[in-house]
C-alpha cells in the first residue's frame, strides 16, 4: 500500500492530542460512573431500570475500545510518513507500534472478563479498568512527550493531561 505523503505533520499532531482528549475524558466518565450510587445508568443516559451494571459496562467499553482502535488505525497510517520524514524518531515510533498491540491485548483482555463477569462485584470491575487505564494513559504520555515535538506540536503540560 503505497503511504499518503499529504499528510500535514502538525495537523495530525493536533489531532492526536485531540482523540487523547476524548478518549481521556470517556474514560474518566467511566470512571465516575463506577463511583457513583446507580453504576452507569448516568453516564449512558438511562435510568438503569432493566440493564445491569456490567451490561453497561459492556456497552462503554465497547463504545470506548472502538474510538481507541480507530484512534491508533489513523495513527498507524501516518507512521510511515512520519518514519520518511523524521528518520531519527523511528525508534519511537517503532515502541509507539508496539504499545499499540499491547494496549489492544489489554483492552480484549478487560472485555472478556467483563463479558465473563456476573456484574455483581464493581470493585473487581474498577480494579481490571484501572489496569488497564494505566498502561493506556502512559502510551498516551509517551506519544505527547516524544512523538508531538517531532511533529512541531507543544506536547500539553501536566495539567492538560
Amino acid at each position: 500500500m503505497p503511504v499518503p505523503q499529504h499528510i500535514d505533520s502538525q495537523a495530525a499532531g493536533r489531532q492526536l492530542l485531540v482523540g487523547h482528549r476524548e478518549l481521556r475524558a470517556q474514560l474518566a466518565a467511566l470512571r465516575a460512573a463506577l463511583d457513583e450510587e446507580g453504576g452507569l445508568a448516568a453516564a449512558v443516559g438511562g435510568n438503569g431500570d432493566g440493564v445491569s451494571l456490567v451490561q453497561q459496562l459492556r456497552a462503554r467499553c465497547l463504545e470506548y475500545c472502538l474510538g481507541l482502535h480507530h484512534h491508533h488505525t489513523m495513527e498507524d497510517g501516518a507512521f510511515p510518513v512520519f518514519e520518511q520524514r523524521y528518520p531519527e524518531i523511528a525508534p519511537v515510533i517503532e515502541r509507539l507500534r508496539e504499545e499499540h498491540r499491547q494496549v489492544a491485548a489489554g483492552l480484549e483482555r478487560l472485555t472478556k472478563l467483563v463479558e465473563s463477569d456476573d456484574g455483581q462485584d464493581v470493585n473487581w470491575l474498577r480494579g481490571e479498568l484501572e489496569r488497564t487505564v494505566a498502561g493506556i494513559e502512559e502510551h498516551f504520555v509517551y506519544e505527547e512527550t516524544y512523538l508531538l515535538p517531532a511533529l512541531g506540536v507543544t506536547p500539553p503540560g501536566p495539567s492538560s493531561s
